[in-house]
């Protein structure tokens, strides 16, 4: 039998839009390292890591076909309601329902990309209050990374960022990723 998949998180906002996504793509550890392969093979010269905002129109579509070869899987929560000054309240609602997916699926750890000290404090207390009452299994491992060491989290930021552009009508990188990732909505207001 396989281990139990990772799940690599990221979140990506649309603010004019009122929608706050957070995708999480899992990948099994038999297959982790030919990923990570394979994104640092992406990045330009002096380019320290993947960063779908900072990539132009070419860009992306050369970022989504690598992705896409690589058959990513996994789920995105998509917030809608978004208010921008209510924006970590719409992180916990999407991360709460994404925590209960990853649940239900066959994943031992998560990790997410780290913020700043304050932010992933806010995350480890939604974390316990979520265990506190029952609202996600105590099996799954979190885990906060700096997305200039772990590539996979590169993975994720592609991933929200094509889905971000697939809810405002712009679907041609999402169909670039394949069929292995879907999409939850929730609202958040």
């Amino acid at each position: 039998m396989n281990p139990p998949h990772s799940a690599y998180v990221d979140e990506s906002m649309r603010v004019s839009s009122g929608l706050y996504l957070m995708a999480a793509v899992l990948v099994p550890p038999t297959y982790a390292e030919t990923c990570r392969t394979v994104l640092r093979g992406l990045l330009l010269r002096r380019q320290r890591r993947l960063h779908w905002r900072d990539e132009n129109d070419k860009r992306r579509v050369q970022l989504i076909d690598a992705v896409g070869a690589l058959r990513p899987c996994g789920i995105v929560i998509v917030g809608t309601g978004l208010d921008r000054a209510r924006q970590e309240r719409a992180r916990r609602k999407c991360m709460e329902r994404l925590l209960w997916e990853l649940g239900r699926r066959y994943v031992s750890d998560v990790i997410f990309e780290r913020r700043c000290r304050e932010l992933d404090a806010r995350d480890r207390e939604l974390v316990a209050a979520l265990q506190g009452r029952h609202a996600m299994p105590h099996r799954l491992q979190l885990s906060w990374h700096a997305p200039d060491g772990e590539p996979l989290l590169w993975l994720a930021d592609i991933v929200a960022g094509a889905a971000s552009l697939a809810e405002i009508g712009e679907e041609t990188c999402w169909k670039g990723l394949g069929s292995g990732l879907f999409i939850e909505r929730l609202p958040v207001d």
